[in-house]
């Protein structure tokens, strides 16, 4: 492989490679542009180490990505932009806070099948592909789960996950609501 020219590698090596370059002489700041982007699940946790690792050694860590639910997992602060606009920053956790009280149901529906009707308990909903997201009051944990278990037991859905409201949630929140608007309008 040493020999093969830098353009005939796959994107995931390329990444790995310009990785390893920022991470070898470690600097006081590291930029970090979509670093786990095209990279296995096995070889992104060990970015992610050498990402944290870079940083308890005292390397500034900025990073750029769309992956709000990796970001949740790695990142002290942040902030999200909207057209090259800040429009929130601080901990994930503080940014999770706007959604305090609400929770996520993901159900995942059986191919070709219909998107069920929004039950009455639910704040938002989307699909995208066979999952069907709803958001939920933490009090109607008991009736979302009797809803979905109906469809379950009908046929209509394979499986759930009713957990916490994620940055993802925030993030959509705070920017996405014309654009989600606008991909359901526009379709897959």
């Amino acid at each position: 492989m040493e020999e093969t020219y830098g353009s005939k590698l796959s994107g995931g090596v390329k990444r790995l490679i310009g990785f390893a370059m920022v991470t070898v002489q470690p600097g006081r700041l590291a930029i970090l542009d979509e670093p786990t982007n095209d990279v296995d699940p096995l070889r992104r946790r060990l970015l992610w180490e050498q990402i944290r690792r870079s940083a308890a050694e005292g390397s500034a860590v900025l990073l750029v990505t769309h992956n709000v639910l990796e970001a949740e997992r790695v990142v002290d602060r942040l902030a999200l932009i909207d057209q090259g606009r800040v429009v929130a920053e601080g901990s994930p956790a503080s940014m999770k806070a706007l959604e305090r009280g609400r929770l996520r149901m993901q159900v995942v529906l059986e191919p070709g099948g219909e998107t069920p009707a929004r039950p009455a308990f639910a704040h938002s909903e989307v699909r995208v592909g066979r999952r069907y997201l709803l958001t939920i009051d933490e009090g109607d944990a008991m009736r979302a789960i009797d809803w979905v278990r109906e469809l379950v037991d009908a046929g209509s859905a394979e499986e759930y996950e009713l957990g916490a409201a994620t940055l993802e949630d925030a993030y959509v929140r705070l920017i996405g609501r014309d654009d989600m608007a606008e991909l359901q309008e526009a379709g897959p």
